[in-house]
């Protein structure tokens, strides 16, 4: 499975040279875990049932200030997504599981509320767009007939599987957390993100319509201060 090799390093130069006021500007470093699922409509006799797939996402954000309580915040992450179908198409009963790896872009408006009662606290919501271009997809197949069983495993563009022909996502996330001051320039912070795709990611004669993903996100970051 590919792995990511010099975007983020040069993704930080960009965010940390982008900003006119780098003096407000802070970059996080962030990490956590996806809990992730495709949604498909079947079309009459298919019957699909959806189950997630705990992943992984590691990123990097740089947030600028818009105004006293709004910030802008452009971010990249490793985000591994993807999901579990399985259905019964007449007497076959079939599993497909899907592991998908993205680059993913965002730009997400973030409504800052300092907390009274904490110094250098604040909760905080996000809201904005998402775009993840696809750098690797495997999946893992099984068919069962009776007392026959046949399995497939590989590489989706090695075994022609449409259902995941799109190599881009589109998305948007919602969702809030809390960053709380440990010292007097760093914060760490504590986020639930969902992430609800747009757009299928491919199709294929089981759906109506392909599958869709969608993803819950639970990140912690560390956020310094830049310029």
């Amino acid at each position: 499975m590919k792995r990511p090799s010099l975007v983020l390093p040069v993704v930080l130069f960009i965010l940390a040279t982008a900003s006119p006021v780098l003096a407000q500007t802070t970059l996080s470093l962030t990490g956590g875990l996806n809990r992730t699922t495709m949604t498909a409509d079947p079309p009459d006799g298919i019957v699909w049932r959806s189950e997630s797939l705990t992943r992984m996402s590691v990123g990097l954000a740089a947030t600028f200030p818009a105004s006293e309580r709004i910030g802008l915040q452009l971010g990249v992450a490793y985000a591994q997504k993807g999901g579990r179908l399985s259905g019964l198409d007449g007497d076959i009963f079939a599993t497909t599981e899907i592991a998908l790896d993205y680059f993913e872009f965002s730009l997400l408006a973030v409504p800052t509320f300092p907390l009274s009662s904490w110094d250098h606290s604040a909760v905080r919501f996000f809201a904005g767009p998402t775009l993840a271009s696809r750098i690797d997809c495997d999946f893992d197949a099984s068919a069962r007939l009776g007392p026959e069983r046949v399995t497939a495993s590989g590489g989706c563009d090695a075994g022609g599987r449409d259902e995941v022909e799109a190599t881009m996502d589109l998305g948007v996330v919602v969702g809030g957390g809390i960053a709380v001051g440990v010292t007097e320039r760093a914060s760490v912070s504590f986020d639930l993100l969902y992430t609800l795709g747009l757009i299928p990611i491919g199709e294929g004669d089981s759906y109506l319509s392909g599958p869709r993903q969608r993803v819950l996100t639970l990140r912690t970051g560390v956020a310094l201060p830049i310029g």
